[in-house]
């Protein structure tokens, strides 16, 4: 069973700039609150094919990523191949597309994951879920918060979380 979640955000920055931002693949840790450090792992730093490691802040989690999807100046799709200390999520990929609006840009975030077994499966929806649904949240207004202030941040970073729509 896969699960889906969705979420935007409103940054007051032209498109163009918070593209910027996420195009410089190594440094997700920047406005990621859950992501301790990051860092490219292949000789292509932008693009298809472009990989890089995570260490996570939950439970000495790491993730190795790569983009499958990157549409210039328009969105970006990553998925984790190797996820350490994180048990029972099988597959997870996440996207993040921008675009332009009348007073800034509006950033979404899409989060796809699907679980192992049945045990699994059964806790996503009693509680991961949720979790994931949360840590979706503080990936957007951590992104907002860096690309608009320049402050790097991290998991006690205080983020306003009201300003994230939830669309899915």
């Amino acid at each position: 069973m896969s699960t889906q979640i969705i979420r935007e955000i409103h940054i007051q920055l032209p498109k163009d700039k918070v593209w910027a931002k996420l195009a410089d693949f190594g440094n997700i840790c920047h406005g990621h609150p859950a992501v301790k450090k990051s860092f490219i792992t292949s000789n292509q730093k932008t693009g298809v094919g472009a990989t890089r490691h995570c260490d996570l802040t939950m439970m000495g989690a790491t993730a190795e990523e790569r983009v499958v999807e990157w549409t210039e100046g328009e969105s970006i799709t990553i998925e984790v191949y190797e996820l350490h200390n994180m048990p029972g999520i099988d597959k997870l990929s996440m996207g993040l597309s921008v675009r332009s609006v009348a007073d800034g840009s509006v950033l979404r975030g899409v989060m796809n994951y699907s679980m192992k077994n049945m045990f699994f499966d059964i806790m996503n929806s009693l509680m991961m879920k949720n979790m994931n649904a949360k840590l979706l949240d503080g990936i957007m207004a951590g992104h907002k918060k860096y690309m608009e202030t320049g402050e790097i941040v991290n998991e006690k970073t205080p983020l306003d979380l009201s300003q994230v729509v939830r669309l899915a």
